[in-house]
């Protein structure tokens, strides 16, 4: 197994009453050979070039920033929390060069494209994808052990609440996020879907040529709610994506 792992337990300042195993505490790793022990499975285009010395300390300073960042606002971010990073053979330029997933309650991969002009160093995206990921690990949307139901509707509140939240703290929109003037009718459509549609159709591409379909309706579900009920991302983070949805109030 190829792998470095950078020695980051970093332990917070807690309550005198804590046990030390209690401590919340951060990891990162670089994963650069598919044999690497993921929590989910491998990216099937991991590129074969290595990240150096360099760009590894710059990116593990950016996730101990997010993480710290993160925690402070998120109650129940997950106590430890492991990042895998690697770098593949992808196109992310739509999302800032970087993409993630939360794989399960603790477990975060974040994908670098090896296109991306600059390297590393140069994804502005990377602190986005971060801020998303820790969102869904402290709401529980995660690949694995997921505390939500099946459905298109709940996966795009979802993926709209983290993505406002990644929004409000780098101050970046990625234009694959951006929706429509008629996002009205594709809010209507996914709220009619059945819970087995097909997810990939609908959060990602669909047959009719849409993208993002569920990330760009749910940030708008978002957007809506906090304008009609004054409440934060964060207040809305506490509530179920039934309760997000009605405070959207769509129009008939």
């Amino acid at each position: 197994m190829v792998c470095h792992r950078v020695a980051l337990l970093l332990f917070a300042s807690l309550v005198a009453s804590r046990a030390p195993s209690a401590e919340p505490g951060l990891e990162v790793e670089f994963a650069e050979s598919p044999t690497f022990d993921f929590a989910g499975s491998a990216p099937p285009d991991l590129a074969a070039t290595p990240f150096t010395v360099d760009e590894k300390a710059r990116i593990a300073e950016v996730v101990v920033d997010v993480e710290a960042r993160s925690r402070a606002l998120l109650a129940d971010l997950p106590r430890r929390i492991r990042v895998v990073v690697a770098r593949v053979d992808r196109d992310l330029s739509g999302v800032g060069g970087v993409s993630g997933r939360a794989d399960a309650p603790g477990e975060v991969l974040i994908e670098i494209s090896r296109r991306l002009e600059g390297g590393p160093a140069a994804a502005a995206g990377l602190r986005n994808a971060l801020f998303h990921e820790l969102h869904h690990q402290a709401r529980g949307w995660t690949i694995r052990e997921n505390r939500f139901g099946p459905g298109i509707a709940v996966a795009a509140v979802n993926e709209g609440l983290a993505e406002v939240f990644a929004e409000e703290q780098t101050g970046r929109v990625l234009a694959a996020n951006e929706y429509p003037d008629d996002v009205d009718e594709w809010a209507r459509e996914i709220l009619a879907l059945p819970n087995d549609a097909d997810y990939v159709e609908w959060m990602f591409a669909h047959p009719d040529g849409r993208e993002a379909i569920g990330y760009r309706t749910g940030r708008y579900l978002v957007h809506r709610a906090m304008a009609n009920s004054g409440k934060t991302v964060l207040e809305l983070s506490e509530l179920s994506p039934q309760e997000i949805i009605g405070l959207a109030q769509l129009n008939p």
